[in-house]
């Protein structure tokens, strides 16, 4: 019989994942129904999470790494060009050029919560219980956004990591007013400060 200790331990365990996941869903992939061609495997959604929020899936990501993938699918998408000399430029690009370079449909960025075992996932990519993610598709989008499983081998093959199931974190709005003496600015503060509404 397990010992008192233990069986405390995997109640812990289960609370702190209820919390967020409840479990890791395995990745799974199936026939598509929706296509003749039988070769067509897309992924099996995880059931609705407790909390409510939308799964994503994708993988964790260092800002740096999705850099050097953007760098990397400039140079096959436009072989005859130079990448310009601006981080500005790569940072705001990397996302549509990777799309573009693997066929994407989803291709985007997002933080989700950190749950269980996490010494595959680069400390760069956590804070505060939360990791950033490079996601491909969502629990919510229709199948013919799916990411084929050779573009995620690709996507696993560069990272030297595995794809996974994440809740997702609504991106949390926080308002703040300066007022002037002709002026009301009211902006949002997300990862970058953007102007909602000027008076």
């Amino acid at each position: 019989m397990p010992s008192t200790a233990s069986q405390l331990e995997r109640s812990l365990r289960g609370l702190q994942i209820s919390d967020s996941r409840e479990t890791s869903p395995a990745v799974q992939w199936v026939p598509s129904k929706y296509s003749s061609d039988e070769s067509l495997y897309v992924l099996v959604r995880p059931p609705r999470a407790p909390c409510g929020n939308r799964w994503l899936f994708g993988f964790p990501i260092v800002k740096r790494e999705l850099w050097n993938m953007g760098a990397t699918a400039f140079h096959h998408i436009q072989p005859d060009q130079t990448l310009p000399d601006n981080h500005s430029f790569l940072a705001m690009n990397s996302l549509t050029f990777l799309e573009v370079y693997l066929g994407l449909r989803v291709c985007t960025m997002a933080r989700a919560k950190v749950v269980g075992d996490t010494k595959n996932i680069p400390s760069e990519c956590m804070s505060s219980g939360e990791v950033l993610l490079l996601v491909l598709w969502r629990d919510t989008e229709s199948e013919t956004t799916c990411p084929t499983p050779t573009q995620v081998y690709f996507l696993e093959k560069e990272l030297k990591r595995l794809p996974g199931w994440w809740v997702e974190v609504p991106v949390r709005m926080h308002v703040r007013f300066w007022s002037c003496p002709a002026d009301i600015f009211i902006s949002t503060n997300s990862a970058v400060d953007q102007p909602l509404v000027y008076f």
